[in-house]
């Protein structure tokens, strides 16, 4: 399935990427987007916001989905759907 990524804030700062689509497979969640984005862009990103060893974000960092509050790790992706990457850091 694929997944709509924005980047807001500090995120679109070192990401240096507006958005960006992922491909993931079917019952993908959250976590497993956040940990992928992670992977991907981690050598860009202080070691505020990644840590490369836990596959993390620091909690500053959260996930949203189009129209509704932050999500959960554990919160199942939808084909075609939109997810906001969002730093609660600076104004985020």
């Amino acid at each position: 399935m694929q997944v709509k990524v924005r980047f807001a804030g500090l995120t679109r700062h070192y990401i240096g990427e507006k958005e960006r689509v992922y491909e993931l497979p079917e019952g993908a969640r959250v976590g497993d987007l956040l940990a992928r984005i992670g992977r991907d862009y981690g050598a860009r990103l202080p070691r505020q916001m990644w840590n490369g060893k836990t596959e993390r974000f620091h909690q500053s960092i959260r996930a949203a989905r189009r129209g509704s509050p932050f999500t959960e790790d554990n919160d199942v992706l939808v084909q075609g759907e939109e997810i906001y990457i969002i730093s609660r850091m600076a104004g985020g």
